[in-house]
């Protein structure tokens, strides 16, 4: 094996499988990347969402007299 890797043939494989190993890392790595990043934006979508609902529930009139206020709309 060793004695391959010296002839001319044997380094343009050795060359091939290094550059064919190193483009299959950096796919993987920009895969992860883009899968981590997705995540990432979707948990951040679904934290904003949750405090949305939150400050919107804050801002709702409770008030027992709120049965008998008229909302705007018409209702014949």
């Amino acid at each position: 094996m060793i004695p391959l890797l010296f002839s001319p043939l044997g380094r343009y494989v050795a060359i091939a499988f290094v550059l064919l190993a190193l483009a299959i890392g950096v796919y993987y790595k920009i895969r992860a990347d883009a899968i981590a990043e997705i995540e990432a934006a979707a948990t951040a979508d679904a934290l904003r969402r949750t405090q949305d609902a939150i400050r919107a529930g804050g801002a709702i009139d409770l008030s027992p007299d709120r049965l008998r206020k008229p909302d705007g709309h018409n209702r014949d």
